[in-house]
């Protein structure tokens, strides 16, 4: 693995167990403590981690990423100007979570979570990264790519959500033709999955699925006949905002 990328994994490792030794990250990550230490002093160097001041030498994030984000965020300036309204709006009105998602690659990231008065069992930070197919705002990009990219992201090895089962060859792609002809998605949390959601894609000037919007809750009360009966709001909230788009 090339060291730039080796460096970009203790970064994001560091992020998710903060704040942690060397010996005790280069366990996790299963590599040496020399090469994983070595990394660190880049990365302190460069900005992106630092120290605590108590002599443990224990290793944190700095604030570096955050206005790194902040300059993207600015250059997405215009999904958020468009979307932020709608958003609150449609919080207020189900009283649920929302969050808005943009497309990274074949991952989703967290972009904007709007708190509701109904639970969740977990609230997600900004940044966080999903694979596509496991969040229904993801679920309704996905059925919307352009059929080369679908084709390409369905061939690898997929697998279900928070979990280490295969999902049988097929079983994804029959589920995005009916996403795709009704406009949402639905995600019901299984295994260690404990939230579920409803999604619709948001679309770019060409038409090109890039964001999405999706009303989260706890497992236990947001039943299939709910997200169904909240899949309308949700899907004319997402085209509300693609319209938003249209116009900037």
């Amino acid at each position: 693995m090339r060291p730039v990328e080796l460096a970009l994994q203790v970064l994001e490792r560091v992020a998710e167990d903060q704040p942690i030794g060397a010996s005790e990250l280069a366990r996790r990550m299963q590599l040496p403590k020399a090469t994983v230490h070595r990394l660190l002093i880049v990365l302190e160097q460069c900005g992106w981690l630092e120290r605590d001041g108590d002599g443990r030498a224990q290793w944190s994030v700095t604030l570096k990423p955050v206005a790194v984000a902040g300059r993207a965020i600015e250059r997405k300036s215009g999904l958020r100007m468009a979307a932020l309204p709608v958003i609150d709006e449609l919080r207020r009105t189900t009283e649920e979570t929302v969050h808005l998602g943009v497309l990274e690659g074949d991952s989703v990231v967290l972009m904007e979570r709007f708190d509701g008065a109904k639970s969740v069992n977990r609230f997600l930070p900004i940044g966080t990264h999903w694979h596509l197919h496991w969040s229904s705002a993801g679920r309704a990009m996905l059925a919307n790519f352009p059929p080369e990219r679908q084709a390409a992201y369905l061939a690898r090895p997929l697998l279900k959500r928070r979990s280490t089962e295969p999902l049988a060859p097929g079983e994804l792609a029959a589920e995005l033709d009916v996403v795709k002809a009704q406009g949402y998605a639905i995600t019901i949390g299984g295994g260690e999955a404990r939230s579920s959601s409803v999604g619709a894609a948001i679309f770019d000037k060409q038409g090109f699925p890039f964001a999405g919007l999706s009303i989260t809750g706890a497992v236990d009360r947001l039943t299939q006949e709910k997200l169904e009966a909240l899949a309308p709001q949700v899907a004319a909230a997402a085209h509300r905002i693609s319209m938003g788009m249209s116009l900037a």
